[in-house]
């Protein structure tokens, strides 16, 4: 998955570092991240000395670093190119950097009293001057659900929105009041219409293309059952043997990972 950078060690502590030459920097321009015309990342020596930078976090011992300020030249990339963005280790840096840069998006002014944030200095957060709030990095909770059955087949959907039209599992949000295990029936209800049993849980993913925690659960449904697509969610929803094709797949995605080892008879 994206996140699996060993040998490498990403360092998230909250312990602020002067910017030196070599330390990397990320600018972000809505959904694209700016980088050198060869496609490679802007280092702190590519700037004025008085250009404002915010620390992030540290991988090994190399720092890395956020700014609004844009060089003379660059390339726009799409947030989805770190995907498959090498090396591993830095197109896991640059994603989470642009979750760090969506939620400071969103929280320029206090939701309390309209007051512009301020960054934090001892901890990841921005604080309110005025009243004292303090808001934190967005994390939401999701799942991801294999459903299999008596056949051995696998449930396998596709999505009817947005920009991903490969091979999925049924996913979800956690809802307020709910826990991980009630999400994953729910979704899973509600999306294919089949009733599961027998949740166990797999691993967790960070998932920062969507600043979500994603829980990866396996689950039984009987066969008998007719699938109930909603079509709001999912252009499709079916059951699958293990010789069905998904080459496609890259090999980022907690999902992903769950189909393979479905394939490899592991689930």
């Amino acid at each position: 998955m994206y996140q699996d950078i060993q040998p490498h060690v990403y360092n998230n502590s909250y312990v602020p570092k002067t910017p030196s030459d070599s330390d990397i920097v990320f600018i972000y321009d809505g959904s694209s991240i700016l980088m050198k015309n060869d496609e490679t990342f802007f280092h702190v020596s590519d700037f004025p000395a008085e250009t404002q930078m915010q620390y992030l976090f540290t991988i090994d011992d190399q720092a890395f670093f956020m700014t609004d300020t844009k060089p003379a030249q660059y390339s726009a990339l799409s947030y989805h190119r770190m995907r498959t963005y090498e090396p591993k280790h830095l197109a896991f840096a640059a994603i989470t950097g642009w979750q760090l840069y969506n939620w400071r998006q969103e929280n320029k002014f206090c939701g309390r009293c309209g007051t512009p944030m301020v960054h934090d200095k001892k901890e990841r957060a921005v604080r309110c001057p005025m009243c004292g709030h303090i808001v934190y990095p967005k994390i939401m909770p999701a799942v991801i659900v294999g459903v299999t059955n008596d056949k051995g087949q696998i449930l396998l959907t596709k999505y009817a929105a947005g920009t991903y039209h490969k091979f999925a599992l049924v996913a979800g949000f956690t809802e307020i009041g709910e826990t991980v295990e009630e999400t994953v029936r729910r979704e899973v209800k509600e999306e294919t219409g089949l009733d599961v049993t027998d949740l166990k849980y797999y691993k967790s993913q960070p998932w920062s293309f969507s600043s979500t925690i994603l829980m990866g659960f396996w689950a039984k449904a009987d066969s008998k059952q007719p699938i109930i697509t909603d079509h709001n969610e999912l252009k499709s929803a079916a059951w699958y043997d293990r010789d069905v094709d998904v080459s496609n797949l890259d090999y980022a995605s907690l999902t992903a990972e769950m189909i393979r080892l479905y394939k490899k008879g592991n689930d």
